[in-house]
């Protein structure tokens, strides 16, 4: 905040205060977008501003799809990417999605079988809801299937910037034009911005710039200025991530940690490398997890049912429940663990 605040003043207090209240273009800003090009590694002229991620996903997918179509998405899956989905009347492909993140071995006997997507939707860097990332080999053989069959893979990477533990993995390449690539500045400077980006192939962003025009025509001109003097101060942004990737890996820990104290041998969860979740399978026989957590509400605490996160036609994840540390303070995580296993086991709770 003190950090967006000074930026803010910076520029209602400069010389071209007045140019932040007029129009932007409708790709958004050259000096933010030259900013976004440098982060993803490719030229300005191939990223184009949104209003956050899931904006950005309904630009793509609007510029896209057409009734009827066929989408892989991962199984289990951001469930508001479904409903963005949802408004194109497309058919869905399930693809199992484990630790390792998606399950590139099923998408290709599938696609040996004749499936074909015209879009693969994936959350590739600490996924929503598993926390998996998907190992860099595999990267590289989902862009060569993409290749092959003619499918344009959609890379939603909101949480890339969180890694706290674990090695660096390469983003996809955008140097294969059958890969779009989505971010936001929603998990780094904070979500009430709607700041987010789509880097795109030549062939993809003039469609997707018709679409914008006619809808909202550019982001936030004011916001934009912004969020650009921030981070063109050296070192800025640098640090926000880095305290934000301590401050998370804190979390994750304290709640693996509360976990195997108040549910030893009942909940089993593998702790992520980064980003803000959680994905914990509970080891009871058939658990009534919409029974627990409607106990847990009343307890003061909450979680996702995995049947929330499944696609049509995907397993229902139904012994699955994820735990997010967004909003969860490290001190209050060991009471919020302690609520969650009086929620499941409310026998074992006196």
């Amino acid at each position: 905040v003190k950090e967006l605040a000074e930026a803010a003043a910076g520029v209602l207090g400069g010389p071209s205060a007045a140019t932040a209240f007029q129009y932007s273009g409708v790709e958004g800003t050259p000096e933010l977008r030259e900013w976004i090009g440098r982060h993803e590694g490719v030229a300005a002229e191939r990223v184009l501003v949104t209003n956050g991620a899931l904006h950005s996903l309904s630009l793509v997918f609007d510029a896209l799809l057409d009734p009827g179509d066929l989408v892989a998405v991962e199984d289990p899956v951001y469930p508001l990417a479904l409903r963005v989905l949802g408004r194109s009347h497309v058919t869905y492909l399930p693809v199992p999605t484990g630790p390792d993140g998606l399950d590139v071995d099923a998408l290709a006997a599938a696609l040996e079988g004749g499936a074909r997507p015209k879009v693969l939707y994936t959350v590739p860097d600490f996924h929503n809801p598993t926390g998996a990332t998907l190992p860099a080999p595999a990267r590289v053989r989902l862009v060569e299937l993409a290749e092959r069959y003619g499918f344009t893979v959609v890379a939603d990477s909101p949480y890339r910037e969180l890694r706290y533990s674990g090695g660096h993995v390469p983003q996809l390449s955008t140097g294969s034009d059958r890969v779009v690539r989505v971010n936001s500045f929603s998990k780094t400077l904070g979500p009430g911005l709607r700041l987010g980006w789509i880097v795109g192939p030549p062939w993809l962003l003039p469609a997707v710039a018709r679409l914008r025009a006619n809808q909202d025509q550019h982001p936030s001109t004011l916001t934009q200025a912004i969020a650009t003097a921030l981070l063109t101060t050296p070192g800025r942004f640098d640090r926000i991530t880095a305290d934000a990737r301590a401050l998370y890996g804190r979390r994750a820990r304290a709640l693996h940690e509360a976990l195997g104290a108040a549910l030893p041998g009942r909940v089993e969860a593998v702790p992520p490398e980064g980003g803000l979740f959680v994905w914990a399978k509970v080891l009871d026989d058939a658990p009534d997890l919409h029974a627990a957590r409607a106990r847990a509400h009343t307890l003061g605490t909450d979680f996702g049912v995995g049947s929330h996160f499944s696609p049509p036609g995907g397993s229902g994840s139904p012994v699955h429940i994820r735990l997010g540390i967004g909003a969860v303070a490290e001190h209050d995580i060991a009471t919020a663990v302690g609520r969650l296993a009086e929620a499941l086991h409310p026998e074992t709770a006196r």
